[in-house]
């Protein structure tokens, strides 16, 4: 049972090293396809990894050492999806849908202070926010319709990083 966890385990490691050095190896140029591989690679030793036994310590030790291999992967894999993808496009429609969420969160806030505190400066803030719900928003519909400007555009004016 031990040979056959660290035979496992030395599979796993083999074959995510192997799959992060063939790309450097062979002048991969593809980031999309190497971090599609890359994905692949990680899910499969995701799967491998939620299957292993870990009852005893060597068991226990197997899959500690797979599931460090696996973080590695992982941080290899969000390295690629940055080259790949720097502006966020993929993410950024949720993004802006989140943003905008959370700021009607905050008007609705701002206007519950001002009852209770019966001060107008909260309702000041929150009429200014409100504006720039209305204009976030327009640019999302904009965005959504693809019309206007790109992402890298949207991110700067509308200050929204990308993460």
């Amino acid at each position: 049972m031990k040979k056959k966890l660290t035979v496992i385990a030395i599979t796993v490691g083999i074959i995510g090293c192997s799959l992060l050095t063939a790309g450097v190896a062979f002048g991969d140029v593809d980031p999309i396809k190497n971090l599609n591989n890359l994905k692949s690679a990680f899910e499969s030793n995701k799967k491998k990894l939620n299957e292993m036994p870990n009852q005893t310590p060597e068991e226990i030790e197997a899959t500690v050492r797979a599931g460090k291999e696996l973080k590695d992967l992982g941080k290899e894999v969000a390295k690629k999806e940055q080259i790949a993808d720097p502006d966020g496009e993929a993410k950024f429609a949720n993004q802006l849908k989140s943003y905008i969420a959370g700021m009607k969160d905050s008007v609705s806030e701002l206007k519950h202070m001002a009852e209770e505190t019966k001060d107008s400066k909260y309702l000041k803030k929150a009429e200014e926010l409100e504006k720039k719900i209305a204009r976030y928003e327009q640019e999302q519909q904009a965005y959504l319709k693809k019309e206007g400007k790109t992402v890298k555009e949207l991110r700067k004016e509308l200050d929204i990083p990308a993460y």
